[in-house]
């Protein structure tokens, strides 16, 4: 079973980093990240193809004069709020009847900062659920490019055939299922991934 992370898993709030950077002086904030369509500067930033330091910059730049790196930073992080209640003890429990593997698209920042809320809030607990966790930046590739579906397949042995994805971006989804996996959109905010589990017939966790 493959899990996406931010939604999913996770809860972000896109308008919490859009009010950030605007009150740094940034007004088309969400033109270039928003959930599931994003600039060029964010494909490569979660690709791995741009540096830390290269998108900070880059971001300060349009920000207003006399704007600091860690004020841009604080801003880009401002999206992540925390794993949603239920995850840490839910993961727990799938991951004695499945092979978990989490893939996110994400990006170096922001990773760092949410591994150590998690380990503050959470300890080891949800990490060790997983048998990997598999970043975009990391990989090379994003969802929904074909290619990171075949990458996770290649580097941890995964059958497309017998495979369960599932991501709150319907493009991620439609991703998947071209891959041959068997891929569920998941609305985090009208359904618990508990209740979605027991209506696809995974009940008992």
């Amino acid at each position: 079973m493959v899990l996406d992370f931010g939604g999913v898993l996770y809860r972000i709030d896109h308008q919490a980093a859009s009010d950030a950077f605007f009150r740094l002086g940034l007004e088309n904030f969400d033109s270039l990240y928003a959930h599931g369509s994003q600039s060029g500067l964010m494909d490569d930033l979660e690709c791995g193809k741009a540096a830390d330091k290269e998108f900070l910059l880059a971001m300060k730049n349009r920000c207003r004069k006399g704007t600091t790196e860690d004020e841009v930073r604080k801003a880009w992080n401002a999206v992540l709020i925390g794993l949603r209640p239920e995850v840490v003890k839910l993961v727990t429990r799938l991951s004695a009847r499945f092979d978990l593997i989490l893939f996110s698209n994400t990006n170096a920042l922001h990773a760092k900062h949410f591994e150590e809320q998690i380990l503050r809030k959470h300890g080891q607990g949800f990490a060790k659920a997983f048998r990997q966790i598999v970043y975009s930046h990391r990989l090379g590739h994003r969802k929904p490019q074909l290619k990171a579906y075949r990458e996770v397949e290649r580097r941890f042995g995964l059958n497309p055939a017998t495979t369960l994805f599932i991501d709150d971006t319907n493009l991620n989804v439609l991703g998947a299922s071209k891959a041959g996996w068997t891929a569920v959109h998941h609305e985090p905010d009208n359904l618990s991934l508990q209740s979605l589990l027991e209506q696809l017939g995974l009940a008992g966790l």
